[in-house]
């Protein structure tokens, strides 16, 4: 009987095992946000800098964005909070290339190509990156 429960337990172990690396292997190669894109804007954009409200936000530091990841991931909004200083809106037709990726590719540093604050860098949340902006192909940023 011992051994029969053993048996069982051990299947079950090693069949959830395998569906985790799977899993994980599927989600390595999904296509995600790499080192020299560029992005444009395209849902979720702020009406205006200045004003607060909804709308795509870039962060100043990445702790700020990997924070705000895992509360969004989580549900875990105690540590989320961020000076409103620190934040930068985006509003239509905003491009940012990347230039670096952090946390296992799940921040990427972004560097702006447009408005009052060109090239200054900042981070930004590959999920959001990938939902509410617009990759440019090379012929399209010409």
């Amino acid at each position: 009987m011992n051994i029969k429960i053993f048996t069982l337990a051990t299947f079950i172990i090693f069949t959830s095992t395998n569906n985790l690396f799977a899993d994980s292997a599927e989600s390595s190669t999904q296509e995600g946000v790499a080192i020299g894109e560029t992005y444009v804007i395209n849902e979720n954009f702020s009406s205006g800098r200045n004003i607060s409200g909804k709308g795509q936000i870039l962060y100043l530091t990445s702790g700020d964005a990997y924070r705000n990841m895992q509360a969004q991931r989580y549900q875990e909004w105690s540590f989320a909070t961020v000076d409103s200083r620190n934040l930068y809106r985006v509003v239509r037709n905003d491009s940012v290339k990347v230039i670096d990726l952090k946390f296992n590719d799940d921040i990427a540093q972004v560097e702006l190509l447009t408005g009052p604050d060109k090239g200054r860098k900042y981070y930004a949340i590959n999920d959001e990156l990938q939902k509410n902006f617009l990759k440019l192909d090379q012929h399209e940023k010409n």
